[in-house]
C-alpha cells in the first residue's frame, strides 16, 4: 500500500503531533530519523530532515531513492507577513497560530542580485521549468483548490492562501520585513520549502506545502512568539492531511 510522507525540519515542530502518535522511531543509513505510523487506516511516514534548504534537499531525496509516496507534506512552524503591518491589530492578514497553505514557493537567493522579481538567472534551474531561474516552485492547482477546502472546512476558520518564500536566515528586522513583502509580496517565511519543491519536481511527486505561523516576520523578542499554540496547529496539520488519505482528488 502507498503512503504519504510527512516532512519537517525538526523534531521541537512535530513534538505535539508526535507525542500522540504510536510510532515507530528509526534511522536512515544517513543518520536522518524517520518515523512509521498508522492512523485511521492510514500508513505513512515523517521525515525530520534538519533545517534549511541543504538538509531538506538530501533528506528528500534519499528518501525518495527508496520510496514513492502518495503525497508530501511539507510542514513545520513559519514566520508570517501581516498583511502587511507586522503585527499591527489593525490590519488583517495572517496571524500568529494561523495555518497557511502556500500557492508557490520561491527561493528568494535565486534572485537576490537581481534588480527586480522578474529577472534571474540565464538558465533553469530545472530543465524546462522556466519560473526556476527565478527560484519558483508553483503549488499544483488542483492540490491548492482542494487543501484549501479541506482545511477552511475542518477548522471552520480562515485558512492563508498565498505565496511562501524560502530563505537561508530568518529575517530578523521590520525594516528588512518591509522590504521582503514590497518586493515579493509573501505570506509567510521559512527555511526549507523551495528545496522540498524542487527535489519533489524532479522526482516527479506531488507536494503541499501547509505551515502554521508561530511569529510575525521581523520580531525579534521571542517573548513574543507562540511555539507551543503553532506547534499544536503543526500537529492539527499532519492529523488532518492523514485523515483524508493524504488525497490528491
Amino acid at each position: 500500500m502507498s503512503k504519504g510522507l510527512i516532512l519537517c525540519a525538526t523534531e521541537f515542530e512535530m513534538a505535539r503531533f508526535l507525542g500522540e502518535q504510536p510510532l515507530v522511531k528509526g534511522k536512515t543509513p544517513s543518520g536522518l530519523t524517520l518515523y512509521s505510523g498508522i492512523l485511521e487506516d492510514i500508513p505513512f511516514d515523517c521525515m525530520i530532515s534538519g533545517p534549511g534548504v541543504f538538509n531538506t534537499a538530501h533528506a528528500l531525496t534519499v528518501y525518495l531513492e527508496h520510496t514513492r509516496p502518495t503525497l508530501i507534506l511539507d510542514t513545520g512552524i513559519a514566520g508570517a507577513f501581516a498583511s502587511f503591518g507586522f503585527g499591527d491589530d489593525d490590519v488583517e492578514g495572517v496571524r500568529i497560530g494561523d495555518i497557511g497553505i502556500a500557492a508557490r514557493e520561491q527561493y528568494i537567493h535565486a534572485v537576490a542580485g537581481c534588480h527586480t522579481p522578474a529577472a534571474g538567472l540565464p538558465f533553469d534551474l530545472i530543465k524546462n521549468q522556466p519560473l526556476t531561474r527565478q527560484g519558483i516552485y508553483p503549488s499544483d492547482p488542483g492540490l491548492l483548490d482542494l487543501y484549501h477546502g479541506i482545511f477552511t472546512r475542518e477548522l471552520a476558520g480562515p485558512i492563508a492562501r498565498g505565496d511562501f518564500i524560502t530563505v537561508s536566515s530568518i529575517t530578523a528586522s521590520h525594516h528588512h520585513a518591509q522590504k521582503i513583502y514590497n518586493r515579493f509580496f509573501p505570506a509567510m517565511e521559512a527555511m526549507e520549502g523551495a528545496a522540498a519543491f524542487h527535489v519533489a519536481a524532479l522526482y516527479d511527486v506531488p507536494v503541499i506545502e501547509i505551515r502554521a505561523a508561530s511569529n510575525f516576520v521581523g520580531e525579534r523578542d521571542k517573548d513574543r512568539w507562540d511555539f507551543p499554540l503553532a506547534c499544536d496547529r503543526v500537529r492539527q496539520i499532519c492529523e488532518i492531511v492523514i485523515a483524508n488519505g493524504f488525497k490528491l482528488e
